[in-house]
């Protein structure tokens, strides 16, 4: 999947350029569909001066932006384990009448880290394929 920062959708694949607007991801292609740099003026294999307009580059704060979500998530859980743990321990202590109401918050808990710790692997994987660079075409066409 990748993001297009100039309509701002994302298109699914390995796309060479948005299925919306037509904007390349970072590169410019001529109709043989060669792979230049964004800066090129002309197509470096062909010679053709009819390149493609790429989208606009990423705003410089999104990146940063991203990463803290994704860690956001594993630090309110980390969180709310802690305070877990302090109110647990309290209840033995003081109020054992209490223990299986715990006992479902901690399996809950459990769950919910059992997710959190494959869930972002899926996420970082969708976020690296939204930003990544497309790949030098190798000749064929599709």
């Amino acid at each position: 999947m990748r993001y297009c920062n100039q309509c701002h959708r994302i298109t699914t694949g390995e796309p060479m350029f948005c299925q919306y607007c037509g904007s390349t991801y970072n590169v410019k292609l001529c109709p043989s569909r060669h792979v230049n740099p964004r800066t090129a003026e002309l197509c470096s294999q062909c010679g053709s001066r009819d390149l493609t307009i790429p989208a606009p580059r990423g705003r410089v704060w999104t990146a940063p932006l991203i990463y803290a979500f994704s860690l956001l998530p594993g630090i309110l859980l980390f969180l709310v384990s802690v305070w877990f743990l302090y109110a647990f321990l309290n209840a033995v202590l003081t109020n054992q009448a209490l223990l299986g109401n715990f006992l479902a918050l901690g399996i809950l808990l459990g769950v919910l880290w059992y997710a959190y710790m494959h869930l972002p692997h899926f996420v970082l994987k969708l976020f690296r394929t939204i930003w990544s660079k497309p790949k030098k075409d190798s000749g064929h066409r599709h």
